[in-house]
């Protein structure tokens, strides 16, 4: 099963909370990507290293997940596909089609805006869904759907102590508070019903804020 879901999380495609600047990427030989856009300021743009590893937890514990909602919110509940234990490192290292990039001078990049302790390795717990899902953003403002359903225990994005400067975009933002990624486009899946994720309490739609 771990296998399986390895080989799930790393598709080739990116898992998107808004396709407009916000994803993580896994790729099979585990490195990846992890992208936060604000408007025109990206605050991460950076390679990430992963692993999967054996559960810290017995079987029978039950790992809690922020924002999870009663699957009866929508039409019908999504497959659960399973969960996964990984490590996540975040580097200082930009991916290749940043190296050359204006993209890469902003002032509040990756550790020019992050403290030392964002690039220690951090243990995470993921849950893959298969169902109909719109991006965690956009949710009520778009039709493009996705199957595939990834959700963080606690966001990848550093904490908010983690944050040289949280005055403007990442204050805004709340980046610490996303944990919900979606992934794999199906054409038509929206005439299949209603999308099966709903919108966390208090966040705005579709922002790139």
């Amino acid at each position: 099963m771990n296998e399986a879901l390895r080989s799930i999380l790393s598709g080739g495609d990116e898992w998107y909370h808004n396709s407009d600047g916000r994803h993580i990427k896994f790729n099979k030989d585990g490195t990846g990507e992890l992208w936060c856009r604000s408007n025109f300021n990206y605050w991460i743009l950076a390679v990430i290293e992963w692993k999967a590893i054996k559960p810290p937890h017995g079987p029978s514990q039950i790992v809690e997940f922020p924002n999870q909602v009663p699957n009866t919110v929508w039409n019908k509940a999504p497959q659960l596909l399973g969960h996964l234990d990984i490590e996540i490192t975040l580097t200082k290292r930009l991916p290749k089609v940043a190296e050359t990039s204006v993209l890469a001078q902003g002032n509040g990049i990756n550790e020019r805006n992050l403290t030392d302790d964002a690039f220690q390795t951090r243990l995470f717990t993921v849950r893959i869904e298969k169902g109909n899902f719109v991006e965690p953003a956009c949710i009520g403002h778009s039709n493009w759907r996705y199957e595939l359903r990834l959700t963080f225990d606690k966001s990848p994005y550093p904490p908010r102590e983690q944050w040289k400067d949280t005055e403007y975009g990442p204050d805004q933002g709340q980046y610490w508070n996303i944990v919900e990624f979606v992934s794999r486009h199906v054409p038509g899946l929206e005439k299949q019903g209603k999308p099966m994720n709903v919108a966390p309490t208090g966040l705005s739609a579709c922002a790139v804020s």
